[in-house]
């Protein structure tokens, strides 16, 4: 009986060691942003398309993974994107590549993928889009959110 007690104690002890452990320092450190892009439509400001990211800041150089979603909320024909921009070390500002949407009204895509700059990436936010084939005509930016790491 007592060494039963004894096992389970121990077995106890150790799965509520392991929880923190199992999150890693990463689980500190998530990035969460999104954006919503609005056009006057009708002569009223209609929210056209929205923006989403989510992923880990994994080191001041990397964010891994890294999430990004675009979302079509109206039926006009055009084509919704989503990209990364983050900050370097130095200042500088670097724009990711756009990812597109083509499927048309109420409808979204998310693309995984991680971010790595050997610049550093001290802040990022996530920008979105409404394009007429790649023309872009109207856009909104997330708030800057800044690497906890550095």
């Amino acid at each position: 009986m007592r060494r039963r007690f004894a096992v389970t104690l121990a077995a106890g002890a150790l799965a509520v060691l392991a929880v923190p452990l199992a999150a890693g320092p990463a689980a500190a450190s998530e990035y969460n942003n999104w954006c919503p892009v609005v056009q006057l439509k009708g002569g009223a400001p209609t929210q056209t398309a929205y923006a989403h990211i989510e992923g880990d800041w994994a080191t001041k150089y990397k964010l891994d993974p890294v999430v990004l979603l675009a979302r079509d909320t109206y039926a006009d024909g055009h084509n919704v994107g989503v990209r990364l921009i983050t900050w370097q070390a130095d200042g500088d500002v670097k724009y990711w590549s756009w990812h597109h949407y083509y499927g048309g009204d109420n409808g979204q895509d998310f693309w995984k993928s991680t971010a790595s700059d050997t610049q550093g990436i001290k802040a990022a936010a996530v920008q979105g889009g409404v394009f007429e084939g790649s023309d872009l005509l109207a856009s909104c930016v997330s708030s800057k959110m800044a690497n906890p790491i550095w």
